[in-house]
Parts: C-alpha cells; sequence; structure tokens
C-alpha cells in the first residue's frame, strides 16, 4: 500500500485584483507610519510599551523630533523618563505631559497610543479631532 501523496493546495489569487493585507510585523508598522507620517516632527505618545519605545528609538535618531509623553502607570513614565532624559538636547526634546487633558487638548497633531491604552483614548471626548495611531495596526 503507497502512501497518499500530499499535495499543497493551490493558492488563490482574488478575482477582483486586490492584494491580500498582511499583518505588521513590529518593523514594517514603524516603516508604513514612517511613509505616512514622514513630515510629523511633534508626536505625542499616550502609553509606553515595547512597540513605543522602539518606535521612540528609530524617530530619536531625528533631532527635529519632539516627544510629548505621557502614561497612567506612573513606574512606567519614570523608567522611560530616565531612559530618555540622559540623552542628548533631551531637555529640548522630551516633554512629560498628566493624563488628564492629553487627549482634550493635545500638546501634538498625532499621538502614538500604547496597545493597552488605546482603547481607553478613543473613549475620550476629542474635540481637536486629532489622529490616534496604534502601533500594531497601522492602515
Amino acid at each position: 500500500m503507497e502512501p497518499k501523496k500530499r499535495g499543497r493546495k493551490p493558492i488563490s489569487i482574488p478575482k477582483d485584483g486586490s492584494k491580500i493585507k498582511l499583518l505588521h510585523t513590529p518593523k514594517t508598522a514603524k516603516e508604513d507610519i514612517l511613509k505616512k507620517y514622514k513630515n510629523t516632527t511633534e508626536w505625542g505618545i499616550y502609553g509606553i510599551d515595547r512597540f513605543t519605545l522602539g518606535f521612540i528609538d528609530l524617530l530619536w535618531k531625528n533631532p527635529e523630533i519632539s516627544f510629548y509623553v505621557t502614561d497612567t502607570n506612573e513606574s512606567r513614565l519614570d523608567n522611560a523618563n530616565r531612559t530618555f532624559g540622559q540623552r542628548s538636547f533631551s531637555m529640548y526634546r522630551w516633554n512629560v505631559y498628566p493624563t488628564s487633558g492629553f487627549i482634550e487638548e493635545p500638546p501634538a497633531g498625532v499621538i502614538l497610543c500604547s496597545k493597552e491604552l488605546y482603547y481607553e483614548a478613543l473613549k475620550r471626548p476629542n474635540p481637536y479631532g486629532v489622529k490616534l495611531v496604534l502601533l500594531e495596526e497601522v492602515d
């Protein structure tokens, strides 16, 4: 008795010619955000996680970019403040804000949210229509 042939299922291509969108990796998400917001020099950061820390590291190479940062967890904010506050020219680029009023009266036109605080940020009033971006799910 011979074993069955294990053929692969043929790849289906949509008939309308649309592309299949793949999930983002941290690297591709950062690249997409940089393409989409390449002229942005002021970034708001609402919540700190490994994705946002990596993105701040990437953007720190450009000396024209300023950061306005807040987090509901004070210890995460303190750790990030120690890390980025020690870098050169950080007193001109690194600004820490309280969470109250961060979305309502935004210091920047684009606010990058951590995954943990993204849905909380969406529930808050946004009278100025600031763009809230979740790094993992860039459109």
